[in-house]
């Protein structure tokens, strides 16, 4: 059930966006999504879908770009990408991430987030 809160927050966000600059309809909307959000793009999809009916956001397609991790490691100076396996654990309790050179825990500069870069929007005359 992440992807349906993921989902949800977007509509949210992308729908106030939406009615505030006088959609008619949206035609496209970007999303990145980090790598270490563990979001799956197609289960995001679906439940934008399902939120986007009977709403201005209904036919909109959905242009997803993923953003790699990139940590910093206060310990060595290493600053650099990293990489997660997808284990389903780790939807519920995300793990600590240790510095590939040196092992100690680092801090993630980007590849949490899952946002909206951009939407399409045809405005009402």
């Amino acid at each position: 059930m992440h992807e349906f809160s993921v989902a949800k927050r977007l509509f949210d966000v992308a729908l106030r966006a939406a009615l505030e600059n006088h959609a008619e309809r949206v035609s496209e909307i970007r999303l990145v999504i980090g790598r270490l959000s563990l979001v799956n793009p197609d289960q995001l999809a679906f439940w934008f879908r399902e939120l986007s009916k009977g709403t201005v956001l209904e036919e909109a397609k959905l242009d997803i770009e993923f953003e790699e991790a990139e940590v910093a490691c206060p310990s060595c100076g290493y600053r650099g990408p990293i990489g997660l396996e997808d284990r389903p654990e780790y939807h519920l309790v995300f793990p600590t991430l240790r510095c590939p050179s040196c092992g100690s825990k680092v801090k993630v500069l980007r590849g949490r987030d899952c946002l909206i870069k951009s939407m399409k929007v045809l405005r009402k005359k």
